[in-house]
């Protein structure tokens, strides 16, 4: 599984394209950068209509604004089950596009998500673990065999995801930390700054 990061942005968040037998896009971003994502995709040899999934790791503008776009391309939308209503309505509130001074346009998910699903790829596969805290339908992908995680906005390299938006909750999100750190991740590629080491979370066990 190659990984490449395609976003980043300001204001979006990272953007994370896995290449396998099947080519996964995690988070789209704002949608307002896309220019540039489809430069970055082309320097990769693929364009929006080669991605067979896009994973949301939840609904905030910053990470999902851009689903229009590839949803447009008739490309297929997942997020977790509590996610859905959010980014189908694109309410601005739960969004959180209000605070971005946007308005977040609603698509059709796909596939609704659950604790314990596996996504396969090809050579490695994905499986999805419910880290609520951030958003009450954050999830954060795991490639078990390389130990690698995608966590969204769960925890960054300096920091935590914020609590204070609509559904945001700040018990659940320690449980999440503490329920991640367990793993033992080697990588972690997060929502938005640098990736870092998994051993950085072992002061939350």
């Amino acid at each position: 599984m190659e990984i490449h990061q395609v976003g980043g942005h300001p204001p979006d968040c990272n953007m994370y394209l896995l290449l396998d037998e099947k080519i996964v896009l995690i988070d789209a971003g704002t949608g307002e950068n896309m220019k540039l994502v489809r430069r970055r995709l082309s320097e990769i040899g693929i364009s929006a209509k080669d991605i067979d999934l896009l994973i949301n790791t939840h609904g905030h503008y910053d990470h999902a604004g851009g689903d229009v776009y590839f949803s447009a391309e008739g490309r297929p939308v997942a997020c977790h089950e509590l996610e859905v209503e959010m980014i189908e309505t694109g309410n601005p509130d739960l969004t959180a596009s209000s605070l971005f001074g946007r308005r977040m346009r609603g698509i059709r998910v796909s596939r609704k998500l659950r604790e314990g699903d596996l996504i396969e790829l090809g050579q490695s596969r994905l499986r999805v673990f419910h880290t609520p805290g951030h958003t009450a339908g954050s999830i954060s992908l795991f490639e078990e065999e390389k130990r690698i995680l995608f966590c969204g906005d769960l925890i960054f390299e300096e920091g935590v995801g914020r609590t204070d938006l609509p559904t945001g909750n700040a018990a659940q999100l320690l449980n999440s930390i503490r329920r991640i750190a367990r793993l033992g991740p080697k990588r972690i590629l997060p929502g938005h700054g640098p990736e870092f080491e998994g051993e950085s979370l072992c002061s939350y066990l």
